[in-house]
């Protein structure tokens, strides 16, 4: 017996989301350690509240693969360029297979050499780039990692888009939850933001986006093109990591799409960085004082009573610990569109939990 989000919500196990999200990877012809990491980087955004880079991008992701722009049989080629350098050609898999490998690699490296920097080319969606960093940072590694693909945001003082929305994150070992974690697009909202308002009909704020024109809108429907973050900031922040991914790897993205030409082929690039802060002081060290740094932080006067302070990543770590223990919540909309995959697919559907009115059928 299945139980249905036919009406209200429901919920779906951590674990067994991710299997079903690999079950669905493996029936496109990936092998099941490479679904395997896909489905787990999805549902690592899922547990932190970050749907819109959850399992909403499923229907994409296939997409992707039934247009040839996703390799479900990509085998990633790592370059050894010099003893802390090395290149990825990812081969058009699925971003999270070249990226583990390329953070795996780099911490290995770092073991050895205290810092090291991986450079990945031609992978498909890369997903929650803050998923790489944290997998470092647990090691305690420091992390960093910034990220080039289509054009989807507005140069500074431009009407088109003409930059990629450009994830970046940096994780370090320590703090109350383990690590900390800063995960951001150079863009004022993440380009899954904007197609997560378009699906649910939410309006935007105005200086989110602007329409095809070149006009601000608040319309969802009209978004077209993302802004970039602090203006002229995140518009130097979006070009000049295009300059340290893409350009770097050999392999231009946004020059290509944006010139002549005018491929529209779907690419990212990325850069990870891992450094070894044990080569400098002792691990526990430095997780003292990031700890000492993160209490006097936590405990300034309020801008607002009542409003807690903050670290990086740490409303994601209270929402993981939530939906690590009821599951992760699914709309009606998105469970009607996870059985419709499983059955498109040939797989088994994934088991819901019934919760705030779903029904069993």
């Amino acid at each position: 017996m299945m139980e249905q989000a036919s009406s209200g919500f429901a919920a779906i196990d951590a674990a067994e989301l991710a299997a079903f999200a690999a079950r669905l990877f493996m029936a496109r012809g990936m092998k099941s350690e490479h679904a395997s990491q896909v489905a787990d980087v999805l549902v690592w955004a899922d547990l932190r509240g970050v749907d819109s880079h959850g399992v909403e991008r499923l229907p994409s992701y296939l997409s992707l693969i039934e247009r040839g722009q996703m390799n479900p049989h990509g085998e990633p080629r790592l370059d050894d360029v010099a003893p802390a350098l090395f290149r990825i050609d990812a081969d058009r898999a699925a971003g999270p297979v070249p990226m583990i490998m390329a953070t795996d690699e780099a911490v290995r490296r770092a073991r050895t050499f205290g810092v090291a920097t991986g450079v990945v080319c031609r992978s498909a969606h890369t997903g929650a780039v803050g998923y790489y960093v944290q997998r470092a940072a647990r090691q305690g590694f420091i992390a960093i990692v910034m990220g080039s693909g289509p054009p989807l945001m507005a140069y500074h003082g431009a009407r088109t888009a003409s930059l990629s929305t450009s994830p970046f994150a940096i994780g370090v070992p320590g703090g109350p939850d383990g690590t900390i974690v800063l995960d951001m697009a150079t863009s004022v909202a993440s380009n899954g933001k904007l197609k997560q308002a378009r699906r649910d009909k939410t309006p935007i704020p105005l200086g989110w986006a602007l329409d095809a024109n070149g006009a601000p809108t608040t319309d969802p429907a009209n978004a077209a093109i993302s802004l970039p973050i602090g203006g002229p900031k995140g518009a130097g922040l979006g070009l000049m990591f295009e300059c340290v991914t893409s350009v770097l790897a050999g392999a231009p993205l946004l020059a290509n799409m944006l010139g002549p030409g005018k491929t529209s082929f779907h690419m990212q690039s990325e850069t990870f960085i891992a450094i070894d802060a044990t080569k400098l002081r002792a691990r526990n060290d430095y997780e003292q004082d990031i700890a000492a740094l993160a209490s006097v932080l936590k405990g300034l006067p309020r801008a607002e009573e009542g409003q807690p302070i903050r670290l990086p990543g740490e409303r994601s770590e209270d929402e993981v610990r939530r939906r690590s223990r009821d599951g992760v919540p699914v709309s009606k909309r998105l469970g009607e569109q996870l059985i419709e995959l499983a059955q498109t697919c040939g797989v088994q559907p994934p088991i819901f939990k019934n919760w705030q009115g779903a029904k069993t059928c």
